[in-house]
C-alpha cells in the first residue's frame, strides 16, 4: 500500500545514502544541489541536500518552494530509488540525478 511504500522510501533515504562516515572513507562527489522527492499518493516529501562533510548527504522531511521536485506515487519512487524504473524527471536536472545515484548505496 502507499503508506508502506512511503515508509520504505524514508528508510532508503535514511540508510542508503552517503553519511559523513562514508564520505570520510572514500571520495564521493558532492550533490551540489537540492532534490525533493514527493510521494503524490501520500503527500510525503523529502529534501535531499549536501551534508556537513563533503560527499555526504542529508535528508530532511518536507520541501521548500523552488527546489526541483521528482513526484510520483510512493511505490514508483521506491522502485526508482532502486533503479528498477525510470521516472519523468520534470524540472530535476539530469546531472543532479547522476550525483544522487553516486551517493546512493543499493548493494
Amino acid at each position: 500500500d502507499a503508506a508502506a511504500a512511503a515508509d520504505a522510501v524514508d528508510e532508503f533515504l535514511t540508510f542508503s545514502l552517503a553519511t559523513e562516515d562514508d564520505a570520510r572513507q572514500e571520495v564521493l562527489p558532492p550533490l551540489d544541489g537540492r532534490l525533493v522527492l514527493r510521494a503524490t499518493d501520500t503527500d510525503d516529501s523529502w529534501t535531499v541536500r549536501d551534508g556537513a562533510v563533503p560527499g555526504s548527504v542529508q535528508v530532511d522531511a518536507g520541501a521548500q518552494d523552488g527546489d526541483p521536485v521528482l513526484a510520483a506515487p510512493a511505490s514508483d519512487l521506491l522502485l526508482w530509488l532502486y533503479g528498477r524504473v525510470d521516472l519523468d524527471l520534470g524540472d530535476v536536472p539530469a546531472d543532479l540525478v547522476v550525483r544522487f545515484r553516486e551517493d546512493s548505496f543499493t548493494d
